[in-house]
């Protein structure tokens, strides 16, 4: 028995350094790991800016359509013929209506009301926002992309 403690013995001291030195290379490992994964990244909405359609699905359009929306969340703008006001709910990465945005009423010409359909379908959707430098960027949850810049 006295041999058995001691063989046991003998074998954990010499085990003991090498578990001692295994111990702090996982921690280190452990802290390399959470030390590469960034942390996630919140941009705030850019309120208080007036940000012009560049693009609507990769497309130019043909007339100046604008979107505001202030720090109290209302929102305002020109949708290619109408003018248009609601309030909204901002998230840290969603935007969604409130409710229906009331809209002047206006007559236009069918390719105008194309444009403000494809308009509606993404700002209705509640759409996906990202800031990329100075522009805006709405990706509508059914389909469809928006880009703005902001104006000056």
């Amino acid at each position: 028995m006295r041999r058995f403690l001691t063989a046991l013995l003998v074998g954990l001291a010499a085990c003991g350094p090498a578990l001692a030195k295994g111990k702090p290379a996982q921690k280190e490992n452990q802290q390399e790991a959470t030390a590469q994964e960034p942390p996630p990244n919140y941009k705030p909405f850019p309120h208080n800016y007036i940000f012009n359609l560049k693009d609507i699905n990769g497309k130019a359009p043909p007339a100046d359509i604008w979107i505001r929306i202030d720090t109290t969340m209302r929102g305002s703008g020109f949708s290619g013929c109408k003018s248009w006001s609601g309030v909204f709910v901002v998230g840290a990465n969603r935007l969604g209506p409130k409710a229906m945005p009331a809209v002047a009423d206006a007559k236009c010409d069918p390719a105008l009301q194309a444009i403000e359909r494809d308009f509606w379908q993404v700002m209705l959707s509640g759409p996906f926002w990202d800031l990329q430098g100075s522009d805006l960027i709405l990706k509508g949850a059914k389909g469809g992309v928006l880009r703005f810049t902001r104006s000056l």
